[in-house]
């Protein structure tokens, strides 16, 4: 049974309307309160009925940058959206089709305006005896306040994951599952945060865990102070997708291109060693020198690429240089002068698979004053959410993206912004997943938006002397 949790407003107007689907002859009305209650539709009992009009209501829906049209399907022959004037509220998209179609087809073909993703990799397969479908249920929305120590306890004997059980989900705390939970709602749990309890779990159910999640599992629980909860709830979701993710457990991994471009060889040392250190096996690394010359080695267990370009080169033409060099299907650009976790590659390929975004990246929460030596935490945005931005030394999307919208501008400056700006207008989706095993460092000078360091440590809400272990988590 869910402990009582406070819903939002859009929450309990989705609740109200639910989902309804009428039925008359060739004909279907779906009503839901929301875009994830409609997509339980897609999954529903009604999926596999077969019609040729259908009129898709969500009852509360919200504009985003990257809203688009319906993108075309088998059949469909006509099809219209109205979106509120307001930018949000009720929106409602009408087809058409030549023949009969699947319910739950359709409904996904509405999805395309309503909600529209592109997830890696396309085509997923059916979830099976301990696998679960993570663009379902998975992160998004987690709230922070969820780490305190006042956070919800839940009991569940049989998760079950629709879209009312997930809007409460994200401001659990921990949750004990019972004998009769099975592998996969485990590990479905484990990928939305909460901090799961798996001491009434069944042996046979346990066997069937990956035994990294089980690992994570079978640890003391943290101890109280919010960062370390997060640290833990971030290691298990990690450990939950990476073994029980359909489409992603087991799969072939998409080649990541880092790519790094630096003025100041005295910082290649650190950062090299960061980027080797990650635990994404299929990662390569561009290095390119702006201006200066190559130090006498580089001695890099993985495989890289190092090339010296002209100091008239702007910084947006070198990340293109980069870029064209890369030979992965993902290209990730990092920063010479942040600090990275081993984890972090792996985070953004994760939030992409389960997000659908076409770019996925971090905030910069966590932040290194150097000259001050104080590490502090601020607000920076939600994280697990569709946003606009992300830290530019985070960024992660596939090379054929970049190069749909035209690269990297070659400007000195803004490089970052200006390219999600034309992606939004493209038609793309930005996510921000969660901001640990990311630190942006700030100076005194040389920054290109310099607010001055009192900006940051008037929105700290907590510091520390030295980049804390769990923060790198």
């Amino acid at each position: 049974m869910y402990a009582e949790l406070r819903a939002t407003a859009p929450e309990r107007l989705a609740g109200v309307v639910g989902t309804r689907v009428v039925r008359l002859g060739g004909t279907a009305l779906v009503v839901a309160g929301s875009t994830d209650r409609l997509r339980d539709v897609a999954a529903g009992a009604f999926a596999s009925e077969l019609v040729r009009r259908v009129r898709v209501v969500v009852a509360y829906w919200r504009h985003t940058p990257w809203s688009v049209g319906v993108l075309p399907a088998p059949h469909l022959v006509r099809h219209r959206v109205a979106r509120p004037h307001r930018r949000r509220g009720a929106a409602v998209v009408s087809l058409g089709y030549d023949q009969p179609v699947p319910l739950g087809d359709a409904v996904r073909t509405a999805l395309t305006a309503l909600a529209p993703t592109a997830p890696w990799p396309r085509t997923a397969p059916l979830p099976g005896p301990a696998l679960f479908d993570a663009t379902r249920i998975n992160p998004r929305g987690r709230r922070p306040s969820a780490y305190g120590a006042d956070a919800p306890r839940l009991v569940l004997d049989s998760p079950a994951f629709d879209a009312a059980a997930l809007a409460r989900l994200r401001g659990a705390g921990s949750a004990e599952v019972g004998l009769h939970a099975g592998p996969a709602a485990v590990a479905a749990l484990c990928a939305t945060g909460v901090l799961v309890d798996v001491s009434g779990l069944s042996v046979r159910a346990r066997a069937a865990l990956s035994p990294e999640l089980l690992a994570v599992l079978e640890e003391p629980p943290p101890a109280g102070e919010p960062l370390a909860v997060e640290a833990r709830s971030v290691r298990q979701r990690r450990a939950a997708l990476r073994g029980h993710a359909a489409g992603l457990a087991g799969a072939s991994l998409p080649a990541v291109t880092a790519i790094l471009a630096t003025r100041r060889p005295a910082l290649l040392g650190p950062v090299l060693a960061m980027l080797a250190a990650q635990t994404y096996p299929n990662l390569e690394i561009v290095v390119c020198l702006h201006g200066v010359p190559a130090p006498p080695s580089l001695a890099l267990d993985r495989p890289h690429q190092v090339v010296e370009l002209p100091a008239e080169i702007s910084f947006g033409g070198v990340l293109g240089e980069a870029t064209a060099r890369a030979a992965g299907t993902l290209v990730t650009k990092v920063d010479d002068d942040d600090t990275y976790g081993p984890e972090h590659v792996w985070d953004l390929v994760l939030a992409r698979h389960y997000s659908g975004a076409t770019l996925v990246g971090k905030g910069s929460e966590l932040v290194f004053l150097e000259d001050r030596g104080t590490v502090l935490r601020r607000s920076a945005g939600a994280a697990e959410a569709f946003g606009q931005v992300v830290a530019g030394g985070t960024m992660l999307l596939a090379k054929g993206d970049l190069e749909a919208v035209g690269g990297w501008r070659p400007v000195p400056r803004s490089v970052d912004l200006g390219l999600i700006q034309r992606l939004a207008r493209a038609g793309g989706s930005v996510y921000r997943t969660h901001p640990l095993g990311y630190v942006y460092h700030r100076r005194a000078t040389g920054h290109t938006w310099d607010p001055g360091e009192d900006h940051f440590l008037r929105h700290a809400s907590v510091t520390w002397p030295a980049i804390p272990p769990e923060a790198l988590a």
